[in-house]
């Protein structure tokens, strides 16, 4: 991909890249707290983000079976109403799509998390394929995640760009595989990466297509 090209695919990171998973999930422990008396302080970053896994952490915080397991009902279903997409976010993925851009979302998170997200904020139709944990053996930031993603899209690294909010996992892994990388800053909470970022979704139009992209920085 030289210089003055723009990418033939976008990979997309989902949570608090797409929409805030920080807000949804601490609107919801703040409800569920509430709900269940004040002697219970839920907060969401102690739990497992992992679905599956959940369940159990709502066991050792509630102890009684029966009310961790109604909290957690309450729990999910309330992080999946207040999920709210990032604005601007959808004009962005119009954009990509309407410009000829493969679109493709790479996330840590299982599927029981991420397609009823996508569903819930009709998304759905803007991707060419979701990958989640479950769909490969290796999940970032290990390369070979990157590999499975490359190789579905039939495209080498340097023809692709790759979008999240984890420096770690989206942006330093992507570019030690040779896909450039833009930090999601807006939805995250790490400092931001000092090659390449996106302060709001719109910032992504212009690193693709104008002349943040175009600049000789090492994104």
């Amino acid at each position: 991909m030289t210089s003055a090209s723009v990418p033939r695919a976008v990979i997309f990171d989902m949570d608090n890249t797409l929409h805030s998973l920080h807000e949804a999930a601490q609107s919801a422990a703040d409800a569920v707290s509430l709900f269940f008396g004040t002697e219970y302080n839920l907060h969401f970053t102690p739990l497992n983000r992992d679905r599956p896994s959940m369940p159990d952490e709502f066991k050792d915080f509630f102890g009684d079976e029966n009310t961790a397991a109604s909290a957690f009902y309450l729990y999910y279903k309330l992080e999946l109403l207040c999920l709210r997409e990032f604005e601007g976010i959808r004009e962005v993925l119009q954009k990509l799509k309407d410009a000829g851009i493969h679109l493709v979302i790479l996330s840590n998170s299982d599927g029981h998390s991420v397609y009823p997200r996508l569903s819930l904020m009709g998304m759905d139709n803007f991707f060419d394929a979701v990958f989640v944990r479950e769909s490969f053996p290796e999940i970032k930031p290990a390369p070979e995640a990157f590999r499975h993603v490359l190789d579905f899209l039939g495209m080498e690294a340097d023809e692709v760009l790759m979008i999240g909010d984890s420096l770690k996992n989206d942006v330093r892994a992507a570019r030690a595989f040779g896909i450039k990388a833009v930090h999601a800053w807006y939805g995250s909470w790490e400092d931001r990466d000092k090659e390449c970022f996106a302060e709001s979704p719109k910032d992504i139009l212009e690193i693709v297509f104008g002349k943040m992209f175009n600049a000789p920085v090492g994104i």
